[in-house]
C-alpha cells in the first residue's frame, strides 16, 4: 500500500490501521509534500519510501494500490493516474468535485479491471447495517427523513502532537491545490469565490455527503428510485453551514443540516426516519473518537405502549472499510462503496448547492 496525502484523516484512521493489520497491507509509501511531516510519519510507522509528488510514487512502483487522503481538489488526478498505472485505487470522500470527473473515474475503473472503493465509510458501520437490514421492502410508509449534524471538527478530540503538522509545503504547491480546486468547483456550479469553495467543496461534498450517502443507501434497501428530487437548499455563514431538502416519490420530505460550529466541543449526528408505525434513528460519535458506539435505535407501538429497542456497536467503520478493500483485492468480492454511488452523492448535493443560489 501507498498512502497519497498524510493530513489528518490519514493520520487519525488509515496510517493506523494500515500499520496494525499487518497480515493484509504492507505500508511501503508515503506522499506527503511537508517534509517534516513525511519524515515524522515514516518514522513513526517504519514506512521506507517516502515521496514529495504521488507522480514519483506512481514511476518508483512497488505497490498494488494507493489510499488517496490528499486535498479533495486532486482526487480525481491521483485517481486517474493511479488507475492507468495499474493499481487498486481506496479514495476518500469526496471521489472527486465535477461530475465529468466522476465519470471519467468510472470509465478508466471498467478499462483498468482494478477497485476503486470510495471512502463513505458509514455503510460498513454495523449499526447501519442492522438498520438497513430491518427495512421495510418499501418507502411507502416513510414519512420524513431527518439529517442533523453539529461539527466542531477535530479540535476537541486530539492533543498536543498527536497530529503532525508542518509548515514547510512549498508555496507553489498550496497556491496549484487551490487554484485546481477553485476551478473544478468553477466547473461544477458556475462560481469559485472562497466562500463558494468553502461551502460546495468542503461543506457538502466534504461533510454533508457522509449522511446523505447513508440516507442514499437506506432509500435504496427500500426501493427508492434514485435519485430523489432535490426541492431547496442553502448555505450562509461563509459556507459554514448547509442544509439541503428532497422530496420522495410518496411526496415525503427528506432534510439535511451540516453546521460548523467551532466554538463548541459537541458533536451530534443522527439520521432518523419516520415511519407511519415507527421511527428507527442512527447516532454517531465524532468520527475521531474510536471504539466510541453508534447507536440504532427503533421506537414503536406494542402491546398499547410505546416500546423502544437499542442496538450499539463499538466495531470502527474505518477499520471495517480497510477490511472490505483487501476482500474486494484480493478475493474479488464486489465493493459495497463504488464510484457509481459516489457519482451519485455528487449528483443530488450538486442540484443541492444550485437550489441554494436559485
Amino acid at each position: 500500500m501507498g498512502v497519497v496525502g498524510g493530513g489528518l484523516v490519514a493520520q487519525a484512521e488509515h496510517l493506523p490501521y494500515l500499520s496494525q493489520f499487518r497480515d493484509r497491507f504492507e505500508l511501503a509509501a508515503l506522499v506527503e509534500p511537508s517534509e517534516a511531516v513525511r519524515e515524522a510519519l515514516a518514522a513513526r510507522y517504519g514506512i521506507a519510501a517516502t515521496y514529495a509528488d504521488y507522480r514519483a510514487l506512481l514511476d518508483s512502483g512497488g505497490v498494488d494500490a494507493v489510499v488517496v487522503c490528499s486535498p479533495a481538489g486532486t482526487h480525481a488526478e491521483v485517481v486517474l493516474a493511479a488507475l492507468e498505472a495499474g493499481l487498486h485505487v481506496f479514495v476518500e470522500k469526496p471521489m472527486c468535485i465535477t461530475l465529468r470527473d466522476a465519470d471519467a473515474i468510472v470509465a478508466a475503473r471498467d478499462r483498468s479491471g482494478r477497485v476503486v472503493q470510495v471512502g463513505t465509510m458509514k455503510r460498513y458501520d454495523p449499526a447501519y447495517e442492522r438498520m438497513l437490514a430491518e427495512l421495510p421492502e418499501s418507502a411507502a410508509e416513510l414519512r420524513y427523513v431527518s439529517v442533523v449534524v453539529n461539527d466542531p471538527e477535530f479540535e476537541p478530540f486530539f492533543g498536543d502532537g498527536e497530529i503532525v503538522r508542518g509548515r514547510d509545503v512549498p508555496a507553489e504547491v498550496i497556491e496549484e491545490t487551490a487554484r485546481g480546486e477553485r476551478e473544478q468547483v468553477e466547473e461544477a456550479v458556475g462560481a469559485g469565490d472562497p466562500d463558494v469553495v468553502r461551502a460546495f467543496s468542503e461543506s457538502y461534498l466534504g461533510s454533508m455527503i457522509h449522511d446523505l450517502n447513508v440516507v442514499h443507501g437506506l432509500l435504496e434497501r427500500m426501493g427508492e428510485a434514485l435519485p430523489a428530487q432535490v426541492v431547496d437548499g442553502a448555505w450562509w455563514n461563509e459556507g459554514r453551514a448547509v442544509t439541503g431538502a428532497v422530496r420522495l416519490a410518496n411526496g415525503a420530505r427528506w432534510d439535511s443540516a451540516w453546521i460548523q460550529l467551532l466554538d463548541t466541543f459537541e458533536y451530534r449526528e443522527s439520521i432518523t426516519l419516520y415511519f407511519a408505525g415507527s421511527v428507527r434513528s442512527l447516532h454517531f460519535p465524532s468520527p475521531w473518537q474510536k471504539h466510541r458506539p453508534t447507536l440504532y435505535r427503533r421506537e414503536e407501538r406494542r402491546d398499547g405502549a410505546s416500546a423502544a429497542q437499542e442496538t450499539t456497536s463499538h466495531e470502527e467503520a474505518f477499520s471495517r472499510e480497510l477490511d472490505h478493500f483487501f476482500a474486494c483485492v484480493t478475493d474479488g468480492e464486489t465493493c459495497r462503496t463504488p464510484p457509481e454511488q459516489a457519482r451519485l452523492d455528487i449528483e443530488v448535493l450538486t442540484a443541492m448547492f444550485l437550489a441554494s443560489r436559485a
